[in-house]
């Protein structure tokens, strides 16, 4: 056995892997930045625009099956926007659909392979080549194996081996650069 790792995830985790999340889907810092100010401006454009549509409807009286398509369309797409813009109420969202809160969960790393054991499912074992992606912020690292599945390993919690050492021992092993979030 090379590392281990026990952990119990919290809110604080669950907000640390959304935010990885948004790292992997934007990697450049300018333009996580112009989404972070551009959803939010165009969210509430197209909302007055659809709440604007709707007034005119109201007031004029004229109604056609293209002007309510757009008018839903705008509303639906500003909140939307609004929605996707705040990564702090996404993070409690997930935390509050996360199934196994106060579980602890086990990882165990060994030269060939790696295993997950939890109370849930018992223990599962993984191959490093089924590693897509590493991802590392300043307390965790995030082993992916599928665009949105992650093994989340906080670094407060390793029992065995340094965490100092976990990114070179992971590369290695998964022929996967450590990729540091910015």
């Amino acid at each position: 056995m090379e590392f281990q790792v026990q952990m119990v995830y919290e809110p604080e985790d669950i907000a640390a892997l959304v935010k990885a999340l948004d790292y992997r889907r934007q990697p450049d810092k300018n333009l996580r930045r112009a989404t972070k100010i551009g959803y939010p401006i165009f969210g509430v454009l197209l909302i007055g625009t659809g709440v604007s549509i709707l007034a005119a409807m109201v007031t004029g009286g004229l109604v056609s099956l293209a002007t309510l398509l757009i008018t839903v369309a705008s509303l639906l797409g500003g909140v939307a926007l609004l929605r996707r813009s705040d990564t702090r109420a996404m993070a409690k969202r997930s935390w509050k659909r996360y199934p196994n809160k106060g579980m602890t969960l086990t990882y165990t790393f060994y030269q060939d392979h790696f295993e997950e054991t939890d109370e849930a499912s018992g223990e599962n074992r993984f191959q490093y080549l089924s590693i897509t992606s590493v991802n590392e912020d300043e307390n965790h690292f995030f082993l992916f194996t599928a665009s949105n599945a992650a093994h989340m390993l906080r670094k407060d919690a390793f029992l065995q081996g340094d965490p100092k050492d976990f990114g070179e021992f992971i590369h290695v092993q998964s022929a996967v650069m450590v990729d540091p979030i910015a």
